[in-house]
């Protein structure tokens, strides 16, 4: 699988898939196209033959000539980012440009103008139960941009296609990392999940992460962002407790669940948050109070030592004035 997913003859086409799906906003402020839909889910039986319609919109001001082409994608990130391939990969069981037909595959746009195009969608007799994946890519005649490199790459558009071939397809997947900080002094608290499919087709878990206190009270729930996550890859979830004050220590629970008949993702970590600094700050404070109060205590229950010392020598002087003059 391994050697599917980092084909040494792939093109990796990075800023495409940026464009239509991290970004299609950015797409269309700079090629002035868009896809419709970006996304199509398509359930298609061996040998059967399927049709659907996808539009291209030019949002420009400008006359465009669009190509398009079906390229197979792979996914080599924790992000899901496509990466369409050049040519087909005939080892990846996943793969179905093959089987796509889009007419017209050359059309030309006037500034706001919307075309439909016809997807044919043909079956081999012998198609693997599970997810087949693809896309159709829109590129606009001479337009091109700069990579960070400096070099020119070609910019497209386009809508990916989900296709599902039923039958025996295996739905398995497994938390591989659920983890948080273990000791905080204060939130916000990062939380970081990674599934991994290891299923023969797409999976989209949904669920959350409940935060409870140690008195086993709700603190708060987080949900999974929605996202599939394709065949044998894995997908990070990135969730946040957006609270400072907290005290104490905390059980955080994932519970997800996935597939056709619902199997669960379960993983459980506990944390600490204690803001110690602002503790000792407080013991120090409440101990200096302390020992003030209790000096000006004692300060005002006992006379000054030398006053003491005064009256002593002047009743000492009194009893002698009073024995000398009773001696006379």
């Amino acid at each position: 699988m391994k050697k599917n997913l980092i084909p040494l003859s792939s093109f990796l086409f990075l800023v495409t898939s940026y464009l239509f799906l991290v970004s299609p906003i950015h797409a269309q402020n700079f090629i002035g196209l868009s896809a419709i839909p970006p996304r199509l889910e398509i359930q298609i039986k061996p040998g059967e033959v399927l049709t659907k319609e996808i539009k291209v919109r030019n949002e420009s001001n400008i006359e465009k000539v669009i190509t398009t082409n079906i390229k197979d994608f792979i996914v080599a990130d924790d992000a899901g980012t496509p990466i369409s391939l050049e040519s087909a990969d005939t080892d990846n069981r996943w793969a179905a440009a093959s089987w796509i037909q889009v007419s017209p595959s050359t059309l030309k746009l006037k500034p706001g103008e919307t075309r439909s195009l016809i997807v044919s969608i043909v079956a081999p007799d012998d198609a693997t139960a599970g997810g087949h994946y693809t896309m159709i890519l829109h590129t606009p005649q001479n337009q091109t941009m700069l990579d960070q490199s400096g070099a020119l790459i070609e910019t497209n558009v386009g809508t990916l296609l989900y296709i599902t071939v039923p039958g025996d397809i295996k739905e398995k997947a497994l938390v591989t990392d659920f983890s948080a900080p273990r000791f905080l002094e204060y939130g916000p608290v990062n939380f970081k999940t990674i599934v991994n499919n290891l299923s023969d087709i797409h999976i989209s878990p949904i669920g959350q992460i409940t935060i409870k206190n140690i008195l086993g009270l709700t603190t708060a729930t987080l949900d999974l962002d929605r996202t599939n996550i394709f065949p044998y890859t894995s997908r990070e979830f990135q969730n946040v407790l957006n609270k400072k004050w907290l005290f104490g220590r905390f059980q955080a629970t994932l519970n997800a669940g996935y597939g056709t008949t619902g199997q669960a993702l379960i993983a459980s970590l506990f944390f600490w948050v204690i803001p110690w600094k602002l503790i000792i700050l407080l013991i120090a404070s409440l101990i200096i109070i302390f020992v003030i109060v209790k000096l000006a205590k004692q300060k005002r229950s006992s006379p000054p030592s030398s006053e003491n010392g005064k009256v002593e020598e002047l009743e000492k002087e009194l009893e002698n004035l009073k024995k000398k003059y009773q001696d006379r």
